[in-house]
């Protein structure tokens, strides 16, 4: 691997990890990763100031942090028993 791709990964990963590791957005950390680089003309290797980085804005709706108890026990359905082969 050459140094460029290596500092590409290293910097991808550290976006990863600053936004909270979420799953499925490898390509969106990979792009930002390429154009952090492109624009500071970095040469050396990514130090970890570089990973402070803006989340990027939630593209589904967030569920819920907690779901409140409102005191309603709800009991769980009853099966028929299956009809017996005769």
């Amino acid at each position: 691997m050459d140094q460029r791709e290596e500092q590409l990964r290293q910097r991808a990963y550290d976006i990863w990890q600053a936004e909270g590791e979420p799953h499925g957005r490898d390509r969106d950390h990979w792009e930002l990763a390429e154009r952090q680089l492109r624009e500071t003309g970095e040469a050396e290797e990514p130090t970890t100031a570089d990973a402070e980085v803006k989340p990027a804005p939630a593209r589904r709706k967030a569920a819920p942090a907690t779901i409140q108890d409102d005191g309603v026990t709800v009991k769980p359905k009853t099966r028929k028993p299956r009809a017996s082969k005769a």
